[in-house]
């Protein structure tokens, strides 16, 4: 069993090493946005749950990813139902935001990593170049620029939004 250090930091488990995940404060505040559109959309399709990211997700793989926003379908849900802890299975959709943090190399492996373990689609938001990368199992990478629409096609049937939308106004420089 997984118990992270209880500091306030998010830790994921990938590949028996514990990383820390740190966000700042456009990065989450991208991360709510696009989880309250998914909960919004949920709303009128329930099919499934939304899920913020604090969750984590005890893939098959025995890693523990930890994704920005997140869709389970209620088909993949044990029993329909949401699971009290850590979920032991593999999201339909994973959003991963890039942090400054961040290595490109190490949130493209995170993409990879999902998609071995059966999730559906992968969302990976880059801020600073504000622009997404779009991973599907058995399909070519898909780059959006700002301008372009997130589709959430067989996963989440009929959502779409402007990225622009979700990015805001970029930030401050600190």
């Amino acid at each position: 069993m997984y118990a992270a250090p209880r500091d306030g930091r998010k830790y994921e488990l990938i590949e028996g090493v514990i990383k820390v995940t740190p966000a700042g404060m456009y990065h989450e505040r991208i991360s709510l946005k696009l989880g309250a559109l998914i909960w919004v959309y949920l709303d009128s399709n329930p099919i499934g749950e939304a899920y913020g990211s604090s969750v984590g997700f005890n893939l098959p793989s025995g890693d523990l990813l930890s994704p920005d926003a997140s869709f389970v379908s209620f088909a993949r849900l044990p029993g329909g139902k949401v699971p009290e802890g850590f979920g032991k299975l593999s999201p339909d959709l994973a959003v991963e935001i890039v942090s400054p943090s961040d290595s490109m190399v190490d949130v493209e492996e995170k993409a990879e990593l999902y998609l071995s373990n059966g999730t559906r689609m992968v969302w990976v938001i880059s801020p600073r170049s504000r622009r997404a990368t779009i991973y599907r199992p058995n399909e070519r990478v898909q780059v959006m620029e700002d301008q372009d629409m997130l589709d959430g096609r067989d996963v989440l049937p009929g959502f779409a939004v402007k990225l622009a939308d979700v990015l805001g106004e970029p930030p401050a420089r600190s």
